[in-house]
């Protein structure tokens, strides 16, 4: 009786913990703690997760800090990491600090775990659970040997669609006064911005389950209704296939709200020989997804609609021809992506007064992809293997009424590269058949698990 009542409280806090969300398995978290510590050894590691207050920001429900989660997995508020690379003095070491447990609290929230519960250790993944209470004394111990603090200081810009970063200078002074607080954020970015396996099989289900949001707008798409429905539609698709939230404020820009890069408003409503920019992705596991597709409101292109499509298709395609490892998003050298496409745009089609269409494309060619939408990665550095970019290029004219955008997920293979979300159309004529329709499957991706 006993035994399963520990099994019972068991399964109930890990529930409660994982948050209901597909994890990596603990050893890959374990993998990046100690290639950390390792990497600053002569130091003492300390990481803070996200308060409840600062989880949920303007998510519910909570959701981790990214660096916090990327080497912990852990999506609970409050707890420590303090990590200890091995040297000379002592040996290695890693402690997840979890704050205590109050059941008044818990009888809103749920059950949490606590540093006493027996299984704390085999739930986290860490060697070793303790108290929030222990943390000064732990702390202040591992510093007799070691001189620097290595942290994650707060980024003077927050990233796209990610809450500011608390400042917790105050509380590690009161922890190791006196001692060097080293920024460690290229570190950890470093390490994210090549994704294991286990990332991108998390990345491939939020595009799958996006590129069925996206066919499921397809089948609702009319004139008369509201770009609001679009976006509810799509959310509910995402959610059905185990997506807790959208990665990013969905942008359903229709009529000239497609030639606004992050419209984000969707009131207004749908009108008769408009084109529609979906730009949309969700949330699996932590992990985001970034797509867009442009579609015509009546299910037909008109034919300049159809004319500017097809050379942003073909800049996206001239694009996807050449990427592979050693060529970079942004740039302006032979190696850059986005040379070529605006190459591309300039020497294919104008605008009413004969300009060159490379005018119209004003924003990057792609970004990096993971916890975040956008990711930690240099547009201006080398790909390599095992980064996740989109390649997104786009038009937009608003003199005519048109914007056409259309975005693609890619993963950089050993020699060349491989694009996740191919199983969405594009064709635009492969589009119009479906939307005639209005009965639309998504197509078996490669590879897709």
């Amino acid at each position: 009786m006993i035994l399963l009542r520990r099994v019972a409280v068991l399964w109930i806090v890990l529930a409660a913990a994982l948050g209901a969300i597909e994890r990596e398995p603990l050893e890959a978290y374990r993998q990046r703690r100690e290639a950390l510590a390792a990497r600053h050894s002569d130091g003492v590691v300390l990481l803070f997760a996200f308060t409840e207050r600062e989880g949920q920001f303007t998510r519910s429900p909570f959701r981790q800090e990214n660096n916090f989660y990327y080497l912990s997995g852990w999506n609970e508020p409050g707890a420590v990491i303090c990590l200890l690379g091995e040297d000379k003095a002592s040996p290695p070491l890693e402690i997840l600090f979890l704050p205590g447990r109050d059941p008044g609290h818990e009888a809103w929230t749920g059950r949490r775990l606590g540093a006493e519960d027996p299984d704390a250790a085999a739930i986290t993944g860490f060697k070793e659970v303790r108290p929030l209470e222990d943390l000064a004394k732990v702390v202040s111990a591992a510093l007799k040997d070691r001189r620097r603090v290595y942290t994650l200081k707060p980024r003077e810009t927050p990233g796209y669609e990610q809450p500011p970063e608390p400042d917790r200078s105050a509380r590690l002074e009161e922890l190791a006064p006196g001692h060097p607080k080293v920024d460690i954020r290229e570190s950890v970015e470093a390490m994210r911005s090549l994704k294991a396996a286990s990332e991108v099989r998390l990345i491939r289900k939020a595009t799958e389950a996006s590129m069925a949001a996206h066919l499921a707008a397809w089948t609702k798409m009319d004139s008369g209704i509201y770009e609001y429905q679009i976006a509810a539609a799509m959310l509910a698709v995402t959610m059905d296939h185990g997506c807790l939230r959208a990665a990013y404020t969905p942008i359903i820009g229709s009529g000239m709200n497609a030639t606004v890069l992050h419209y984000s408003q969707s009131t207004r409503q749908l009108k008769p020989g408009e084109l529609v920019v979906m730009d949309f992705g969700g949330e699996y596991g932590h992990y985001a997804t970034d797509i867009t597709r442009t579609v015509p409101v009546d299910g037909r292109f008109t034919a300049r609609q159809r004319e500017i499509y097809e050379i942003v298709l073909g800049a996206q395609q001239a694009a996807l021809d050449a990427i592979k490892p050693g060529m970079t998003l942004g740039g302006h050298s032979k190696k850059s992506l986005t040379e070529i496409v605006r190459d591309y745009f300039n020497s294919h089609g104008s605008d009413q007064d004969g300009k060159p269409l490379g005018a119209y494309f004003i924003h990057g060619l792609g970004h990096h992809v993971g916890l975040e939408v956008h990711d930690p990665g240099d547009s201006g550095a080398p790909l390599e293997p095992g980064m996740v970019v989109t390649i997104e290029p786009g038009l937009y004219l608003p003199k005519e009424n048109i914007g056409v955008r259309i975005e693609d997920m890619v993963l950089i293979t050993e020699d060349g590269a491989e694009v996740l979300s191919k199983g969405l159309p594009k064709d635009p004529g492969e589009i119009e058949r479906l939307m005639k329709t209005r009965s639309v499957e998504p197509r078996a991706t490669v590879g897709a698990q």
